[in-house]
């Protein structure tokens, strides 16, 4: 009798301990609606480069809607895949057709062999951009770089030219 007090009293905190588990469930499992968590960024974009020795440089975000003035959220993520420690530095540099605009981002790394290192970063745009594609560049200097084209502004029209080299300070 005593054992079936002891569970009747504890039924509230059951049902309520599993409808919790439920809604937790269930909105993990919902479609995340992107224009309403991201704004007007839209055309998301994932980049890899790896080297000879086994290092990886990813990166993500999208490719429209940036507006300058604003920051703009990237992943970036370091895999160090070598059997050597990894150090160095990044920076993410913005472009246009001729040369570097703007130098956004810079950091230092340290990964030992077999580490990851990843970090969300909110790139704040120049308040004078013009509208218009631009290279968005993600570069670990002397070893990997990866680029995308970006769009800031409304402008529609795309640039289908090559950019030019990076030059991290």
């Amino acid at each position: 009798m005593m054992e079936s007090k002891r569970f009747t009293n504890r039924l509230p905190l059951i049902v309520l301990g599993v409808a919790m588990l439920a809604l937790l469930v269930a909105s993990c499992a919902a479609p995340v609606d992107t224009k309403e968590e991201w704004g007007n960024l839209t055309d998301p974009f994932f980049s890899r480069s790896e080297d000879e020795n086994g290092v990886v440089l990813e990166w993500s975000g999208f490719a429209r809607g940036h507006q300058s003035g604003e920051g703009s959220a990237f992943v970036l993520v370091l895999r160090n895949g070598s059997e050597d420690v990894w150090q160095g530095r990044y920076c993410i540099q913005l472009l246009d057709s001729q040369s570097v605009v703007a130098t956004l981002k810079q950091g230092e790394f340290s990964l030992q062999p077999g580490k990851d290192w990843g970090m969300q970063e909110t790139i704040l745009f120049p308040d004078d951009l013009s509208g218009g594609d631009y290279g968005l560049v993600l570069v670990i200097p002397g070893q990997l770089s990866i680029g995308e084209t970006i769009q800031v502004g409304n402008e529609t029209s795309a640039y289908g030219g090559t950019w030019p080299e990076p030059d991290c300070p």
